[in-house]
């Protein structure tokens, strides 16, 4: 009879057992998830997550659940525009027509329907419902317009209308409102008339020596969105003058340096927040309650935008299954993005060399395809889809860049093992990732070694000696990718 081997993993046990240098061999696996954890507010040290998004999946029959990392949806080419600043777009879901500013033109999906006054700047939308028609609101920060379904455009010419006024139209009970600009007051039209602008119709917010920048509607509540505070208003139906009334209990003390990173959800208001004692953060405010969900590295990157706060952007979308307030900062050239579901933070950007994702505007037809605008050149707007596996045909850089690992020690350990756990790709059948590490604090990073997805064991040996190590994994390819853990087979030196 012929003897019985050893699987070799046993053998090289029982070797290293009998060696009073190294401790028993053993497996650990490591999970990607967690949420940046960037030490200086940059991104070249520490864990790092950038193209891909947390997504947790629980077992309907019992407390089990997986976490993986998945790969963001890529863009693709929705409608070309003549070029210009990127301004605005909004979906109008009465006539299912996208609406998008470009420079100092209006377009009407691809068509062009009017010529504005001023050819750069956010411009901002609303809809406007009343018993006789409907409209689009449109209004530039100096003027403000209507547009009919029939794309007949009408500039409101009224003389009591706020200019310069902050471009942020809010449509509440048949009224429109609007912020002038460096101002405490609320303006709105007279009832069920966008084109007549009364001249008592005005409120201020008067609570705080602060100036709106910024309007929101929440429910049935109007958030006064100043630098340092924020003021809450809803319709008393006062006969004469505005008829806004203060919600006075309901006061934050906190306001927002970045007007564009003001978003409403379907029951929220995200925006970047700072107080007269000073810090950024992210607040979420639901209910009149606030909460912070901007974590140490988000707080430091905001910080480091130091006088371009005003500049930065941001906007929610929904698409595969998730909801993201997507964050760009201008000087640091970063793009936070903040997922509602799994409460983490990660990163995004575009192509293989950029930073940042290079989009401002978002509009959302509710087809999971949400269309983006950036501000800079914006020929095309384009379509976030998760079926599109890159951005109009460019590579997305999907980087996981772990914390650095000890395992309890700062013993010297050697590794001989590196597995990825991961799906298959869809399409061929292996498909290449690349592996490298840094032993000296995310200085250096050894040359990159592949990985083969898809080829049943996706596995590097011999990685060496380590006592802190952190690992990069890099995905530049044109197909999905789904990740649920690492392993590594480890010994550890007893004397050293």
């Amino acid at each position: 009879m012929l003897p019985i081997l050893k699987p070799p993993n046993t053998i090289l046990e029982n070797i290293i057992s009998t060696n009073p240098y190294f401790t028993q061999y053993h497996t650990q696996r490591f999970s990607f998830i967690g949420s940046p954890q960037q030490r200086d507010g940059t991104a070249t040290k520490d864990q790092k997550f950038l193209n891909v998004y947390p997504e947790l999946i629980k077992s309907p029959i019992s407390e089990g659940k997986k976490y993986y990392l998945k790969k963001r949806p890529g863009v693709g080419t929705f409608q070309a525009f003549g070029g210009g600043q990127g301004r605005g777009i909004f979906y109008w879901q009465n006539t299912g027509v996208y609406y998008t500013v470009v420079g100092a033109t209006v377009y009407a999906n691809t068509t062009p329907i009017y010529t504005l006054a001023t050819s750069s700047g956010p411009v901002g939308f609303c809809e406007f419902k009343s018993d006789a028609s409907d409209f689009l609101i449109l209004c530039d920060g100096s003027n403000g317009y209507t547009i009919q379904s029939t794309n007949i455009v009408t500039h409101i010419t009224d003389i009591h209308f706020p200019t310069p006024h902050v471009p942020n139209p809010v449509f509440l009970d048949g009224y429109i409102f609007l912020a002038g600009t460096a101002t405490q007051t609320i303006h709105n039209s007279a009832l069920q008339d966008p084109l007549t602008w009364p001249s008592d119709g005005f409120i201020d917010a008067e609570m705080f020596p602060d100036q709106i920048v910024a309007l929101s509607k929440v429910q049935n509540y109007i958030a006064a969105v100043g630098a340092t505070s924020i003021e809450w208003f809803y319709d008393n139906a006062n006969s004469t003058g505005s008829p806004l009334q203060r919600n006075a209990p309901a006061v934050s003390q906190f306001g927002s340096p970045a007007p564009q990173t003001v978003q409403q959800t379907e029951k929220e208001l995200i925006l970047v927040g700072s107080t007269s004692a000073g810090g950024r953060t992210v607040w979420v405010i639901d209910g009149f309650q606030p909460s912070e969900i901007g974590n140490e590295p988000v707080r430091e990157a905001l910080d480091l935008e130091a006088g371009n706060m005003i500049f930065n952007t941001a906007f929610v979308i929904q698409c595969a299954g998730h909801k993201w307030y997507v964050l760009n900062l201008k000087a640091g050239q970063r793009t936070f993005v903040y997922d509602f579901e799994e409460k983490m933070w990660h990163e995004w950007s575009s192509g293989l060399s950029q930073t940042n994702f290079a989009f401002d505007y978002a509009a959302d037809a509710g087809n999971g395809s949400p269309v983006l605008l950036g501000q800079s050149n914006a020929t095309n707007s384009y379509a976030l889809s998760p079926t599109n596996y890159t951005d109009n045909g460019v590579l997305i850089n999907c980087t996981v860049i772990t914390s650095k690992l000890d395992f309890d020690t700062v013993k010297r350990k050697r590794i001989y093992r590196l597995s990825l756990v991961a799906d298959s790709p869809e399409g061929p059948t292996a498909v290449p990732m690349s592996v490298s590490w840094t032993d000296d604090d995310y200085n250096t990073y050894t040359p990159a070694q592949t990985l083969m997805l898809g080829s049943g064991y996706s596995t590097i040996t011999q990685l060496g000696y380590m006592r802190r190590r952190a690992f990069q994994f890099v995905f530049q390819q044109p197909w999905p990718l789904r990740m649920e853990s690492f392993e590594l087979d480890i010994i550890q030196e007893v004397r050293r």
